[in-house]
């Protein structure tokens, strides 16, 4: 197919199939798209993965300089650019198997290739929009079916913006009906529910703008401290003594269930529909060190206030194309360590029984509750979602600022991953292991991407894409608070 191409530079060097350098001869940026036709297959598509500029001017004619002398500096721009392939007629999309021919020329990629060979296409049934592909009118979506099957993460350093990007995948889960439960430890998504405002930015990005009040329910353990939110309790009765020993926050079972199990039978031959309390007295008349173990740690499950005669019920919590807030703001870490556990555990059980209908977790603030180095209450819960979920319809969304300090076994399991800028040495070393096809370019990119940028890998995309995310179509509840005014 004839294509009106600008020619932007010659291959030269020696050239190998997977990269090649290239004598530029009109200005591109790095991960800018370029082609390069071969012989057997027609233009191929490639990415500039990195840039620089060589030059004859040296430290000794630097250094022989006065401030008014002006020299003739000879100088080349070179680039290193990755092969990306060519779409067969089949739809698979291949790589030469040739490596192209020195002094080959090297245009800009027009449009149509870049959406061919990427596969971006309008999905309206599977596609999630979050924004345009970087520098180009073409829209990136994600696949659905994928996000819940294999698992996300959003990454980036405090005030990347990834709670404001996570908005923008909620809402589109929520125009596809998908059931979602979010943990919400900042009471930032409550924000769903309005419309932002329009702009020139909604419309350069075609999004209607919308509130999602009808789709977003909200539950916390603290309504006094979040008065929008519906209360959220747990069933004493219906609590298996493994989980109680959870929200006790003790997990050596062997133990400890033992004599919780004589510590349940003695308050429910007191009174049938007993209480922490009635607990708490009964450890209180046991001898032993795991009857004050018991006494020590039930104390602190009264005082969560967690644990009533009546929970929350489930077919309130879990609704079809509803997302669900577990809005945790002001809550005790500990405490919120007790409901994620509770919360994941629920859902994970109903959905291998199918009592609910398949959803996606997103967990926000994930180091927290799946690290790295230590413990918590609910590790062991999220990293069992994070390797057996999909096999069950439970999908998972792990939203941190660390990506060095989050759970490897959880985050290894993310094949889906959206990544704002990021610049600690650590988080950057952790994003790299867990990313196949992350070159060096792109991870040097990741630390100035521009606030708005994100790199998108998976979500049914064979290779990594820059994406200019696409504004809100709801209000934005993530923004920092302003210490002096302006």
């Amino acid at each position: 197919m004839e294509r009106a191409v600008e020619e932007v530079g010659r291959i030269f060097g020696d050239v190998g199939l997977g990269q090649f350098h290239l004598l530029l001869t009109r200005p591109v940026e790095r991960g800018d798209y370029v082609a390069v036709e071969d012989e057997a297959h027609g233009h191929v598509l490639c990415q500039m993965d990195d840039l620089k500029r060589k030059s004859d001017f040296d430290v000794e004619r630097a250094g022989a300089l006065t401030g008014s002398d002006d020299v003739a500096i000879h100088q080349n721009l070179l680039g290193v650019a990755r092969v990306i392939g060519y779409r067969e007629p089949g739809g698979v999309v291949k790589s030469p198997t040739i490596p192209f021919r020195p002094g080959a020329r090297v245009y800009r990629a027009d449009e149509p290739l870049i959406a061919e060979v990427l596969g971006l296409k309008h999905r309206p049934s599977t596609g999630a929009y979050v924004g345009l592909l970087r520098n180009h009118a073409l829209r990136i979506e994600l696949d659905i079916n994928q996000l819940v099957q294999r698992h996300v993460s959003v990454l980036a350093k405090t005030g990347g913006g990834k709670s404001y990007l996570l908005g923008v995948l909620i809402e589109e889960l929520l125009r596809h009906k998908v059931t979602c439960v979010i943990i919400d430890p900042h009471g930032e998504y409550g924000s769903l529910r309005h419309a932002a405002e329009k702009s020139p930015a909604t419309t350069r990005f075609g999004v209607e703008v919308q509130g999602f009040a009808r789709q977003v329910l909200e539950y916390s353990p603290d309504v006094s401290l979040n008065a929008s939110a519906k209360p959220l309790t747990f069933s004493l009765r219906h609590t298996d003594p493994r989980d109680l020993l959870i929200f006790m926050g003790l997990t050596n079972v062997k133990s400890y269930l033992g004599p919780l199990k004589q510590l349940l039978e003695a308050a429910a031959a007191q009174n049938p529909d007993y209480s922490v309390r009635d607990l708490v007295r009964a450890a209180e008349l046991t001898e032993g060190a795991a009857a004050e173990t018991l006494h020590e740690r039930l104390e602190y499950v009264e005082q969560t206030k967690l644990l009533g005669p009546v929970g929350t019920s489930l077919n309130d919590l879990i609704q079809r194309g509803q997302a669900t807030l577990i809005n945790l703001r002001g809550i005790a870490p500990d405490v919120q360590e007790l409901v994620v556990a509770r919360v994941a555990s629920t859902l994970f059980e109903n959905r291998k029984k199918e009592k609910v209908p398949p959803l996606f977790l997103v967990l926000e603030e994930a180091h927290n509750f799946a690290p790295q180095q230590g413990t918590a209450t609910c590790s062991r819960i999220l990293k069992n979602i994070a390797s057996e979920g999909r096999k069950f319809g439970l999908g998972l969304c792990a939203v941190t600022q660390r990506a060095a300090r989050i759970d490897k076994s959880v985050l290894s399991q993310c094949n889906t991953q959206l990544i704002l800028q990021v610049t600690n040495p650590l988080d950057l070393k952790a994003i790299a292991q867990s990313i196949e096809g992350l070159t060096d370019g792109m991870t040097q990119m990741i630390q100035s991407l521009p606030v708005g940028v994100a790199l998108v890998t998976g979500g049914g995309y064979h290779t990594p894409l820059f994406c200019e995310v696409r504004p809100r179509a709801s209000r934005h509840g993530g923004e920092s608070v302003q210490v002096v005014a302006a």
